[in-house]
């Protein structure tokens, strides 16, 4: 079976566990990494399935967050139609941005998005000053508790995640690597380039927006640091670290930053997090550049070696035994 699977299937039962405590404190930060998952899931969609660059991934994240707080306090819609409609905001915005960068190259589509997001940055500062949105859900479907909030979390992740998977091993799978690895040899061979280009960014932005969407709605809040260079570049970290290249790298590294970023702070400070966070990206570039799921990868695939070595043995051992006794 895939090993990105496994981890999907594995982080779904530990999520069902965490659940079914009383532990509210835990359930926030798996709530937080639900969201972060998400987000790291979707730039690696767009990274390692199309070859593009985002630095500045936090505009779809951050516009999803926006647009259902502003959906929850202006119009009072229900929390999933909401999400819904604050996701496929975010997709126009970050699909119509990403669009104007595809012909870049990554390092310059890179620092294209990350001058976008400095915009929204400041334009929402302006627009909505240092205190934000909070907002609430009076009509329709109201979520409450934070059990209500991490069972609806559950149904993100599952789907949310799920939905990537399938697109990352769909029958296009090998058209989007290639228009990542050789563009030139993908036109040649028929492919429309771009078209996958624009339609990976939009989906990729659906999917960040979905996971800000969902930051905001757990917390019910949400304000101009959202934009912030700092929030960009956590979903290339949790991907360095949890490797790239599937859900379940973004997955495991989401884990580690999610538990890091909100356990620390609690004994020391938010900085040496931050510390931890840095150095262990740069170990893992240096010493380990397919992450954790390389690591486990390899493991698995040398414990199978071993082992049909050692049946290999057994075997020729009974085959040797039968003959003497013959």
């Amino acid at each position: 079976m895939d090993l990105n699977l496994i981890v999907f299937f594995a982080m779904i039962l530990l999520l069902i566990a965490i659940g079914l405590t009383k532990l509210n404190y835990l359930k926030y930060v798996m709530m937080y990494f639900i969201s972060f998952a998400l987000y790291s899931s979707s730039w690696d969609l767009l990274y390692s399935f199309s070859g593009q660059l985002s630095l500045g991934h936090a505009i779809p994240f951050g516009v999803g967050a926006f647009a259902i707080a502003l959906l929850a306090s202006d119009f009072n819609f229900s929390p999933i139609f909401a999400l819904v409609l604050a996701s496929l905001v975010a997709a126009i915005v970050g699909g119509v941005i990403g669009t104007t960068t595809i012909r870049l190259r990554p390092a310059y589509q890179g620092i294209a998005m990350l001058l976008f997001s400095q915009v929204l940055y400041w334009f929402s500062l302006i627009k909505y000053g240092d205190e934000g949105i909070s907002f609430g859900f009076y009509k329709g479907a109201q979520i409450v508790t934070t059990a209500q909030v991490y069972i609806f979390g559950l149904f993100v992740f599952v789907i949310g995640i799920g939905s990537i998977y399938y697109i990352e091993n769909s029958k296009h799978r090998l058209k989007l690597i290639a228009t990542k690895d050789d563009q030139i040899a993908a036109e040649a061979a028929g492919l429309h380039v771009s078209k996958y280009k624009i339609a990976i960014f939009f989906l990729s932005s659906f999917f960040a927006g979905l996971a800000g969407a969902f930051f905001a709605l757990y917390s019910l809040h949400t304000d101009y640091t959202i934009f912030m260079v700092s929030n960009s570049f956590l979903p290339i970290g949790m991907s360095i670290i949890g490797g790239s290249g599937g859900v379940g790298g973004a997955i495991l590294g989401s884990l580690i930053i999610s538990l890091l970023n909100e356990i620390i702070p609690v004994y020391f400070s938010l900085a040496t997090a931050y510390i931890i966070y840095g150095i262990m990206v740069i170990v893992i570039l240096r010493f380990l550049p397919t992450g954790i799921i390389g690591i486990l990868s390899k493991t698995i695939i040398s414990v199978k070696n071993e082992l049909i070595v050692d049946s290999k043995l057994v075997n020729g051992k009974k085959l040797n035994s039968s003959r003497f006794k013959k």
